[in-house]
Order: structure tokens, then sequence, then C-alpha cells
């Protein structure tokens, strides 16, 4: 059987985009990786740690959301990088699973694409608006981009056992 990649289509309800996860693991593949920009942090001039703020009450609100979002999903690990937004954007989802939060170089994006690939599980990926658009763009040859003032996007592609993107797909966690 040979599967066509799919066309962005976006899925704006939550609802909706759950249902598909859900019965989208009843197909055969291999593994599938969840990507999304950390959630709202704190942009105040008066913050204490300018280059590593945490997150906002509406960005660990989204945070929960993802988490409840992603919970009947067999997600085995949960990837972040090492800044508090977004590990505090991936720990709900890595505690609902009982997982750590395993971290990736942001300086190292090429390598870590391609053991995303062969992974083999179901997987969490918690970046930046530079990352993820990254990792997303160069596995699934598809041209998303997220802007510095976006938060909540949640772009899924679904791998076949060689490493190659059979289905790619968008929804959106509300806060």
């Amino acid at each position: 059987m040979m599967l066509h990649k799919r066309k962005i289509k976006p899925i704006w309800v939550v609802a909706t985009f759950c249902l598909g996860l859900l019965m989208a693991h009843g197909t055969a593949h291999a593994h599938t990786v969840y990507f999304v920009r950390h959630f709202e942090k704190i942009t105040s001039p008066n913050e204490v740690h300018p280059k590593d703020p945490p997150l906002t009450a509406q960005g660990e609100q989204r945070a929960l959301n993802l988490a409840g979002i992603l919970a009947q999903v067999p997600i085995q690990s949960v990837f972040s990088t090492q800044y508090k937004r977004t590990l505090q954007s991936a720990l709900p989802t890595a505690l609902r699973h009982s997982l750590p939060v395993t971290p990736y170089d942001p300086r190292q994006l090429e390598s870590f694409a391609q053991q995303l690939a062969s992974l083999g599980h179901d997987a969490l990926v918690v970046g930046h608006s530079n990352t993820t658009p990254f990792l997303v763009n160069t596995l699934s040859g598809q041209h998303i981009s997220i802007g510095e003032s976006d938060y909540g996007d949640v772009f899924l592609l679904r791998f076949d056992d060689k490493g190659k993107v059979t289905e790619f797909k968008t929804g959106r966690v509300n806060r």
C-alpha cells in the first residue's frame, strides 16, 4: 500500500485533533513525533533572568492542556532544550507518562532530526520558534514557520519503519 504525503490541513478544534490522534494509532506506522514550540514566556523587561525566562500562567496552562491531549498517546520519549520555558512546556506531558525530559542540543539539529526519524516509538519534542520549524521542515519537506508571538501550534509527523514521513498534521493547544 502506498501512502501519500498529506497537505497541511489546520485542525483548530482541540477535540477534533484529539480524535485524530487516537484514531491514528489504529493505522500501521512505526512511530509519531509531536512537535511544539514552548508556550507563552514572561517577557517583562524587569525579569530576573532575561535570557532564560519561565512560562507565564497562560503558558503553564497550555502545557497542562498539551499533557491532557497527549494522555492517551503512547509517548515514550519527551525531548526539550535546556531552557526554563521549554522544560516547563514539556514537563506536564513527561510527568503524565512517567518519563524524564531528555535534553537535546539546539546546535545539533541535523543529527537530532536523524535520531527522531529512526526513533521507533512515539515522542514529544519541545523547541523554539527557530528549532521547531527547522526540525519539522527537515523531516517532512514542509515549509512551516512560527512567529515570535505564536504559541500553541502542534505538528504531528508520522513515520514509517524506514524513517520516512507518511503523514503531516497540524493542531492547536488551547489555553
